[in-house]
């Protein structure tokens, strides 16, 4: 399968992009290099791998690139409540104007598969009592989710015959990846135990989704491969059960496999997003298991920070 990653030098991207290389099928990243292009230097020259440095939102760019392939993934965004707040007009041009322009080449050039991720954080606010799966209202709250939301109904309604595309809402990402994160929680968490020896929390008691890089590309492959019958004009949370879990339990996490942390908490009554997702759906009609636990992602991680593999944590590059 020849594959067209847009996005591919990101965090979630570039582990996807060498999951696909790796498991024998033809990639092309497109990718505006925000964060740089690094985190693809190994693939450099190599066989089945072509890096085409463009914007998403460019007609003429996609009309280059998007011609000859079997399915298109489409993870480049505006990503997170915090970098969409700070440009919301480039947030919506991206997000939503850009997803609608590579919707439209793929059908322009007969592209049959359209894999878009898209967020948990749609959901909003849920009920501690219950998990919401795919058919809760979303009720997004951030230009992020907002933008998301947008571009997913005009996605799913290109649905047909001969065009297959498919939604993936991510949970919040966790894990080693080639271009690395630490603004999000299970990265923050264990930097800050590691560095600091405390892990300030706010608003404990809210809950969150989680789910591994490598699970995410995992995944992602899992759509790729799939009989269109399964997978076309369908939404999937994409997480697992057990990695639901409160701030709270992740910094106890955190806090057991840092030996020495100590964890502060600050009272947030309100939180812009606390829910419990289900994902039930994916594991039934897609088989869809993670191998990588919270545990798991803390314990690969500590290690590496211990190490000073990545320098200070707080640096720009590795924060959206």
């Amino acid at each position: 399968m020849k594959v067209l990653v847009i996005g591919g030098a990101g965090y979630v991207g570039s582990p996807l992009v060498y999951r696909l290389w790796r498991e024998g099928h033809t990639v092309t990243v497109l990718d505006v290099l925000l964060f740089g292009g690094e985190s693809l230097l190994p693939l450099s020259g190599a066989d089945r791998f072509e890096l085409v440095v463009g914007d998403l939102r460019s007609q003429a760019v996609l009309d280059e690139v998007m011609p000859g392939h079997d399915a298109v993934v489409l993870l480049g965004a505006i990503v997170g409540e915090p970098a969409s707040n700070r440009d919301p007009e480039l947030t919506v041009s991206t997000n939503l104007h850009g997803s609608a322009a590579v919707l439209e080449a793929a059908q322009r050039h007969g592209v049959p598969r359209l894999v878009f991720t898209s967020t948990c954080s749609n959901y909003g606010i849920s009920g501690a009592d219950g998990s919401i799966n795919e058919t809760a209202p979303l009720m997004p709250i951030s230009p992020y989710s907002e933008t998301k939301v947008a571009a997913e109904k005009l996605i799913m309604a290109a649905a047909g015959p001969d065009f297959h595309p498919t939604v993936l809402r991510l949970s919040t990402a966790f894990g080693m990846s080639p271009r690395m994160r630490f603004d999000l929680l299970v990265s923050d968490f264990t930097a800050s135990a590691v560095l600091d020896g405390k892990i300030v929390i706010y608003g404990e008691q809210f809950w969150r989704p989680f789910v591994h890089v490598q699970d995410i590309a995992k995944g992602i492959e899992l759509v790729l491969n799939a009989d269109p019958a399964v997978i076309s004009g369908e939404v999937f949370n994409l997480g697992a059960n057990e990695n639901n879990t409160q701030k709270i339990g992740l910094g106890q996490a955190v806090q057991r496999l840092v030996p020495g942390t100590d964890l502060e908490f600050v009272v947030r009554n309100e939180d812009p997003r606390s829910y419990r997702v289900d994902f039930t759906k994916v594991a039934e009609q897609l088989g869809f298991t993670v191998d990588w636990s919270i545990d798991d992602g803390i314990a690969e991680l500590a290690p590496a920070l211990q190490q000073g593999v990545f320098g200070d944590p707080a640096e720009p590059r590795y924060h959206n």
